[in-house]
């Protein structure tokens, strides 16, 4: 099979388990490589050809975790040609192209008091319970905005503070708000969400006009209460803090990398770099087997 026809059969497979916005990057990207490597059949694609791929997009200036992400695609067609039920390749040739090292970069996440200026500022809004349960909702649970914008109203238990969210690649898990984010939660619900534009939409957050909230929703939220607050915020900063915070007040790392959907514990394991040698003093105290043992 050529090269073309594979790529489309792969993405009508993807678009089963996939986001929209997934498949449109996954669709731009694959066809640019099938465009750079020219008409060829599947089997003919060797590790070379994405070595030099890759190297075409870094000498035309694409960052390396652009870069990085053009590998993962290449190297997922690849994964769905080999598999047993598709076997139209014998090996993925991306499996042997190592990615681009990223460069260290310092995590950005939010201090205490910047957040207790997001929280204030939401009483400068004209939906200030929803602002408000939408800043601890994020906080707590270190949900992507696409997962905060899909979760329906059946979603959350009001009991327990279990929120059920949709990941990447479509997949379920389970994230958990604290008494106040679970209260700020049931306000907006009981007082103020607005009637929904559409009969019988149960989407969570919605909009003034009372249509249910996209990833673009929750950035705008987010960047209004920043400029109200006096700095700058995106909805990811807030999974950076979470998941520090987490860490930070005695969650495992193995429970934090479930929280926030991690696929590989390296990406939670950035995390740790994050805390102070007064973060560990603090929890080596508390953790001390000799006081806890009472010896």
């Amino acid at each position: 099979m050529n090269l073309a026809d594979a790529i489309e059969g792969y993405l009508l497979f993807k678009a089963t388990r996939a986001s929209p916005e997934t498949i449109k990057t996954d669709t731009v990207m694959l066809r640019q490589f099938c465009q750079w490597r020219g008409e060829c059949e599947v089997r003919g694609v060797t590790a070379d050809d994405v070595r030099r791929y890759l190297a075409f997009h870094l000498d035309r200036g694409l960052s390396r975790h652009t870069v990085r992400r053009h590998l993962a695609v290449v190297s997922s067609l690849y994964a769905w040609l080999v598999s047993p039920e598709v076997a139209l390749a014998e090996v993925n040739p991306a499996r042997a192209v190592p990615a681009p090292k990223l460069p260290s970069q310092k995590i950005k996440s939010l201090t205490h008091d910047q957040i207790t200026a997001l929280v204030a500022a939401t009483d400068h809004t004209r939906l200030k319970r929803r602002n408000r349960a939408v800043v601890l909702f994020l906080l707590d649970t270190g949900a992507r905005a696409s997962e905060i914008a899909g979760v329906k109203l059946g979603d959350v238990d009001f009991q327990s503070g279990r929120v059920r969210v949709e990941g990447k690649g479509k997949k379920q898990r389970y994230v958990y708000l604290g008494k106040r984010a679970l209260s700020a939660l049931w306000l907006y619900v009981k007082e103020e969400r607005p009637e929904p534009a559409q009969v019988g939409d149960d989407h969570l957050f919605l909009s003034a006009d009372g249509y249910p909230f996209s990833r673009r929703t929750v950035r705008s939220v987010c960047g209004s209460l920043g400029r109200l607050a006096g700095f700058h915020v995106y909805p990811h900063q807030f999974r950076h803090t979470a998941a520090i915070e987490h860490l930070r007040h005695g969650m495992d790392l193995i429970s934090v990398q479930h929280l926030l959907g991690h696929e590989s514990i390296e990406v939670t394991q950035g995390y740790l770099a994050a805390l102070s040698d007064e973060d560990v003093e603090e929890r080596a105290k508390r953790t001390s087997p000799g006081d806890n043992w009472r010896l």
